[in-house]
């Protein structure tokens, strides 16, 4: 069972990470730490939009930020990331819960017994 509190702190996370540009950097910074700079010119944004999304990012609890001379450098919280497997990029760990980047295009399969019927009206 989730609570309140659990649940308000899901959402902050899936909203961090429920637009394309943070995917591109939680793809990115699987491969390792990565400056501000370098993350905007691989996602091709400019630096002051890439410290944004960073900054939502860092805020939801997902990466750590260090100070290096004038550059800030970026990593997946190691407590939280874990390289993920062959059908996965990364997996994303917050307590109780898990949040799985898939490789596979294929949508997972939802039992049908969770999906609730449709109503049609005749004639449409």
């Amino acid at each position: 069972m989730i609570d309140a509190v659990d649940a308000k702190k899901m959402a902050a996370l899936f909203a961090a990470v429920a637009e394309p540009t943070r995917v591109l950097v939680l793809h990115h910074l699987t491969g390792g730490p990565l400056h501000v700079g370098r993350l905007a010119d691989l996602v091709g944004i400019p630096i002051v939009n890439m410290s944004h999304h960073l900054g939502v990012m860092r805020q939801a609890g997902i990466l750590d930020d260090d100070k290096k001379g004038r550059r800030v450098v970026y990593s997946l919280r190691k407590d939280i990331f874990d390289p993920g497997d062959d059908d996965h990029y990364c997996i994303l760990t917050f307590g109780k819960y898990r949040i799985g980047l898939r490789r596979n295009p294929t949508p997972i399969p939802v039992p049908t017994s969770t999906v609730p019927k449709r109503n049609k009206k005749a004639g449409t």
